[in-house]
């Protein structure tokens, strides 16, 4: 029997939907070989063992939080792959963990803090390398990174809080390039938070202080008009991996928001709602979409490359921009554990909630095999 810790929740706007996601996977898994240990990491990132034998998303609302369903656990440095219960004893060995599923979204849970944790206790998981996580949560960083690797991505510049207040002649110097309207994003953020549109200056200024609330970095961006976007995802390792076919957002406003993509279809709330339409309504996408084949392929092998030369693993999503008129494809950016581990993208190929976490395990196992090749000791006289 394998232990398999599945990792949720954290110090994250994405801190709800990062619940539910944990909730479907877990409620939906039966395997008898595993055993799968919800590992809660709290708003204030504090680490708890959840003991409910059925996983009700509501024990997680800042109003019914009741510790009796919780056990508050640790790591403890130098014993590998232990997790330990907080007694009035002190502390008390709670399991050993084979392999971890991530299922963290945004936050330290997303851009690589955590898996570095993971790493350093002898536990693999199922997500990219602390650079590959870091690299993609940061959003400037990411074009950067895409300019190098020659994959085509919107135009835009990162500005601090800092520079915004006080070196307001570099802001004016960089917008001289970008006409309105402009996108301003957090920088480290997620599921469209802190993503607003400005038409004009007025707007600009108004818009701008509203996203530097979510993150002391926000991006400036070109808009691109008309465009469709797609996704596409990938499950597995850089050397063995499967992609699914393309999906087509459907939004009701300038930009895909939070709302549109987990409040649509009613507004629903919970946990089975929201597996059942994805983590965005069933009503607001097409899927496969309807494209040419060629622009088809050609998102492909953009994705496929982008997981390989940033040696991502696990289950990944990656957004693109499509402007018909100019025939133009962007890259957006890459969710590195997207909502809902994406699931719905696979299910057309017969790919059970089962199959699903069978192949995280064999990834986590996979990268920490890769680790623990890695020789760290050189032996010198230099201390003789």
């Amino acid at each position: 029997m394998k232990n398999v810790l599945l990792v949720f929740g954290g110090e994250s706007y994405e801190h709800d939907i990062s619940v539910v996601t944990a909730s479907q996977i877990y409620n939906k898994t039966k395997l008898d070989d595993v055993k799968l240990i919800p590992l809660y990491v709290s708003r204030d990132n504090v680490f708890y063992a959840y003991k409910s034998k059925v996983f009700d998303i509501k024990d997680f609302s800042i109003n019914n939080f009741n510790l009796k369903n919780f056990k508050e656990v640790t790591f403890v440095l130098g014993e590998k792959k232990k997790l330990f219960a907080k007694t009035r004893f002190g502390l008390k060995e709670f399991v050993f963990a084979d392999a971890a599923i991530f299922a963290c979204h945004g936050g330290m849970g997303e851009n690589g803090e955590l898996v570095s944790l993971f790493k350093n206790m002898g536990i693999g998981v199922s997500a990219g390398t602390v650079s590959a996580l870091s690299v993609c949560m940061n959003k400037n960083l990411f074009k950067q990174v895409m300019k190098g690797l020659k994959v085509p991505a919107v135009s835009g510049f990162k500005i601090t809080k800092f520079q915004y207040e006080f070196q307001q002649d570099k802001l004016k110097f960089k917008m001289r390039f970008f006409k309105f309207p402009l996108i301003l994003k957090s920088n480290n953020g997620g599921s469209s938070i802190g993503l607003f549109v400005a038409k004009n200056k007025e707007e600009f200024d108004e818009k701008i202080k509203q996203a530097f609330e979510f993150d002391d970095e926000v991006l400036i961006e070109k808009y691109v008009e008309d465009a469709r976007e797609f996704n596409v995802a990938l499950v597995g390792n850089s050397s063995d991996f499967v992609i699914s076919e393309i999906d087509e957002p459907l939004k009701e406003n300038e930009i895909l928001s939070f709302a549109d993509k987990y409040l649509s279809n009613n507004n629903v709330k919970g946990s089975k709602k929201l597996f059942e339409s994805s983590s965005m309504a069933s009503s607001m996408r097409k899927f496969p979409a309807d494209i040419e084949s060629e622009l088809s392929d050609k998102i492909k092998m953009i994705a496929k490359k982008i997981f390989v030369e940033l040696e991502l693993s696990g289950v990944v999503r990656i957004d693109f921009l499509y402007q018909e008129k100019t025939g133009k494809l962007y890259v957006c950016e890459v969710n590195a554990i997207p909502g809902s581990l994406a699931y719905y993208f696979f299910k057309e190929n017969k790919v059970s909630t089962n199959d699903l976490v069978k192949k995280l395990i064999a990834v986590s196992e996979k990268n920490k095999e890769k680790i623990s090749l890695i020789k760290r000791e050189y032996l010198t006289t230099i201390l003789e």
